[in-house]
């Protein structure tokens, strides 16, 4: 039965795939003009000028206006063409508030550049081809490279050609000044350019960059490299060198590029000639770098993009890539993976069986994080593997049975590796705790015999532990002894500030939020069999609001005060509006996440010991805490109805927070780093 079942899955992984190469479809070459009135929308303080210089090639320059206005970037721009003292007629008198400056003689490429540069009125320079369609968002996934990510020079875009095919995704240089476009053995769909990332330099046919240095002078092409070649390379090196700031490509920026069209009329332009202006600048450039080139020891692609990351790698695995909005196990390897980021670490996700169409891929790959999913008919992890070609790694595996799954694989992939065991919690130890209340449960019994088996051996093999509280660690320190631990709980910061918080008098009703993990299921019937009958008697008008996909399991509570909202995409309302969290959880381990986003909104917190394991402050009194069905319903009531009590609770609410900021975080890194010896 599993070898029909693989064989189906394989089946239609193949027709997938094919469907999946059949969507990049052929975009037919530049077609007869059809002339039609083009209105810009017309800005007084664009943020942004889009620099299009041409010579000659009315239609093609047409055509690249009308891509952009069929696809209005959302961010005030405004478009300068330079018109490079063109020998042919042109008539764009349809297209209105545009701006044509002509040169009196033909300056070329770089000088036209150069001359729209100093025209123009915007903060950010847009430098595109006239041979080229733009898509959706080309630009404005081209800024938001600039407001999401740090010391960014540039940034350029996926490039295609007409045929669907990738011509470019980025630039970089590797020893020796051997440069390589990032194209080879590539498509625009493979997972391994499908990425924000780091490169040395982007194509000058769509590239953003900002028009005045950090000092205030202008960024200007170098004119000792025109009329053309080397000019975008050398301003790229300018902004990464000289100005500390660093290339970037996106993949959401995507533009087609009939690459050799542009200029092509011009006169003196043969393949001798061209072949000799490359040479030349060739030279001029390795003696303006050579220093920086000589540095780079990088002998492949992929070897330079790790290159420019430190060589600090790090390869996370998981059975799905995270879910950050359904979970706190999830969100918090979310805030991992984000510090790990910010840390400079080249970051990779394995979720193996990942598809393309999968929703949470973007966020991550949006965050610069590299996201593998199924993109071949056959041996694709494989292969994804050989192209990322990095030799040396941290892997990071997200609970035991991950690791037991890929430790001893990955092995003929690296040839150096720190194996990291993320615990989560101590999955056994749950099930132990659970059959103390219902020993004779099959689905416990299993699972602790199961879960028993792959935590002690993912302990004895990984080269570092890393349990989720102190708790857990003093446990682990009799259970693993000997192996290196390292305790990362959940990442909390405030969400708002406690000012802009609702009054006492402005909530109402109780707040719980879970997922399908079984403690959660047992703590929501405890609520609504034992615990809420006695609040009711008291107060009959309090509801339970439940978030989650926990209504997927339970179907036989019927109340009219019990609310199941299922999954909520934004669960902030519901932290302002209820009064209190109620977690009665009477078995689990770990730290538990719903306790600490109440905290990061100052939402007063009412639950038991299991629940408060490795949240209390060190006074122990930022939540209140009950442990049976009379003494939890007298405590709620009580936090309920005295606004002074549930103030003083709301401002205890930031004293548990601390254990658990980022900054906390970024030092564990810091601190395993030390210990890879990578």
């Amino acid at each position: 039965m599993g070898l029909w079942r693989e064989l189906k899955y394989v089946v239609r992984k193949v027709n997938r795939i094919k469907k999946l190469d059949e969507s990049f479809s052929k975009i037919s070459l530049i077609p007869t003009l059809e002339r039609e009135t083009l209105k810009f929308p017309k800005s007084e303080s664009p943020l942004i000028s889009i620099i299009i210089p041409f010579y000659n090639q009315e239609n093609y320059t047409w055509n690249c206006l009308k891509s952009i206005f069929e696809n209005l970037p959302e961010i005030d721009f405004e478009i300068i063409l330079i018109d490079d003292n063109s020998s042919e007629s042109y008539d764009f008198s349809m297209i209105e508030n545009i701006t044509i400056i002509k040169n009196p003689t033909n300056l070329g490429f770089l000088k036209s550049c150069n001359k729209g540069i100093e025209h123009s009125n915007g903060k950010f320079i847009y430098l595109l081809n006239n041979d080229t369609i733009v898509h959706k968002g080309f630009l404005d996934e081209l800024i938001y490279v600039f407001n999401n990510f740090e010391n960014v020079g540039a940034v350029g875009s996926m490039l295609m050609n007409a045929d669907g095919s990738l011509q470019e995704a980025g630039s970089v240089f590797m020893k020796d000044c051997n440069i390589a476009q990032i194209v080879d053995k590539r498509k625009p769909y493979y997972p391994i350019i499908n990425y924000i990332y780091k490169v040395d330099y982007c194509s000058g046919c769509s590239l953003l960059f900002k028009k005045h240095s950090d000092n205030g002078d202008l960024n200007l092409f170098d004119e000792q490299f025109a009329p053309a070649y080397f000019e975008e390379t050398d301003l790229c090196f300018r902004f990464k060198y000289e100005q500390k700031k660093d290339i970037y490509y996106t993949p959401f920026s995507k533009i087609v590029h009939f690459n050799g069209a542009s200029y092509n009329a011009k006169k003196d332009n043969t393949p001798t000639e061209k072949e000799k202006l490359f040479e030349k600048n060739l030279a001029l450039f390795k003696s303006k770098w050579n220093k920086q080139i000589n540095a780079i020891q990088a002998k492949t692609v992929q070897q330079r993009v790790l290159e420019l990351n430190q060589n600090k790698n790090i390869f996370f695995y998981n059975n799905r890539v995270p879910e950050y909005d359904k979970n706190s196990g999830e969100l918090r390897l979310t805030e991992i993976i984000k510090a790990y980021k910010k840390e400079g670490y080249n970051v990779v996700f394995i979720a193996k069986r990942n598809k393309i169409d999968n929703s949470y891929n973007e966020y991550f790959q949006r965050l610069g994080v590299c996201v593998y999913y199924e993109y071949l008919p056959y041996k694709d992890l494989k292969e994804f593997y050989r192209l990322f070609d990095a030799k040396k790694t941290i892997a990071w595996f997200y609970a035991a049975n991950i690791f037991i799954k890929n430790y001893k694989k990955i092995q003929q992939y690296f040839s150096k590796v720190f194996t990291v065991y993320d615990m989560v919690d101590v999955h056994h130890l749950r099930f132990k705790r659970a059959l103390e209340s219902d020993p004779k449960n099959p689905f416990y019994k299993k699972s602790y015999s199961i879960f028993y088996k792959f935590e002690k051996e993912a302990s004895f093999e990984t080269d570092l532990i890393i349990p989720i509280s102190e708790e857990e660690k003093q446990y682990m320190d009799t259970f693993a002894m000997g192996k290196k631990q390292l305790v990362i709980s959940n990442i909390h910061y405030p969400k708002i500030n406690i000012q802009d918080s609702k009054d006492f008098a402005e909530r109402k009703d109780l707040l719980f939020i879970g997922s399908t993990h079984h403690p959660n299921i047992d703590a929501i019937y405890f609520l609504a069999n034992k615990i809420l009958p006695l609040i009711w008697k008291k107060l009959p008008d309090v509801k339970l609001n439940i978030i989650g996909d926990v209504n997927e399991k339970i179907k036989d509570i019927n109340s009219p005060n019990i609310i199941f909202h299922g999954y909520v995409p934004d669960i902030v309302p519901h932290f302002l509006e209820n009064r209190i969290m109620v977690a009665p959880l009477r078995y689990g381990a770990g730290v538990k996440g719903k306790i600490g986003q109440a905290f990061e909104f100052y939402l007063p917190v009412i639950t038991s010991a299991i629940g408060a394991e490795g949240m209390l402050s060190e006074k122990g009194d930022n939540m209140v805490l009950a442990d049976n069905e009379t003494d939890f319903a007298e405590k709620t009531i009580e936090l309920y109805t005295n606004e002074n009590l549930w103030k003083q609770q709301q401002l205890k609410s930031a004293d548990g927070l601390q254990p658990f900021s980022l900054e906390n975080l970024h030092k564990k890194i810091r601190e395993i780093e030390k210990i890879t010896n990578l």
